[in-house]
């Protein structure tokens, strides 16, 4: 496993700047930084953090189709009775977003995998799926992780996250 910084803040700024350095200065680059909260099976929450380069690929009728390349950070939740949950999680991915111009719906999916393995997220790969709205360069977004009960336990990340993009 690669190491993380610990930080959801550093994490996020180090993801930005690769991408940037990366682009070249004629490319306009969609970055999407996104904060919020998620919960596991027991209603134990925590803050989570993400950063997510968005290309367009194509243009459809109203719609814009767009790669998806992510790094999600699930911050640890100290100790929880019988469940290990005490670790924070970095899980990268990269997947497809499919963006209405017309009402602003947003669909995602991904696959990836992780560094750490608490209970709510045991094992590679992780599916990542995203359902939201998006409003100029604001969305609220409904996502989740889970690795689809490939290894067990299997207890997945349900998070309610506000992006702005850049």
């Amino acid at each position: 496993m690669l190491p993380f910084p610990r930080s959801s803040t550093g994490l996020a700024a180090a993801f930005a700047l690769m991408l940037l350095a990366g682009s070249g200065p004629a490319r306009a680059v969609d970055v999407e930084v996104a904060a919020g909260v998620s919960n596991t099976t027991d209603r134990e929450s925590t803050g989570v953090a993400s950063v997510a380069w968005l290309p367009e690929l194509r243009t459809l009728d109203r719609a814009v189709l767009r790669g998806e390349v992510g790094l999600v950070h699930v911050d640890g939740r100290g100790e929880v009775a019988g469940r290990d949950l005490s670790d924070s999680v970095q899980v990268g991915y990269l997947g497809l977003r499919y963006e209405r111009t017309d009402s602003g719906l947003t669909l995602g999916a991904g696959i990836g995998a992780q560094s750490g393995e608490p209970d709510a997220l045991s094992g590679a790969p992780q599916f990542v799926t995203t359902a939201g709205w998006r409003w100029d360069r604001f969305s609220l977004l409904l996502r989740h992780i889970s690795n689809a009960s490939l290894h067990a336990p299997n207890n997945g990340e349900t998070m309610l996250v506000a992006a702005w993009r850049f």
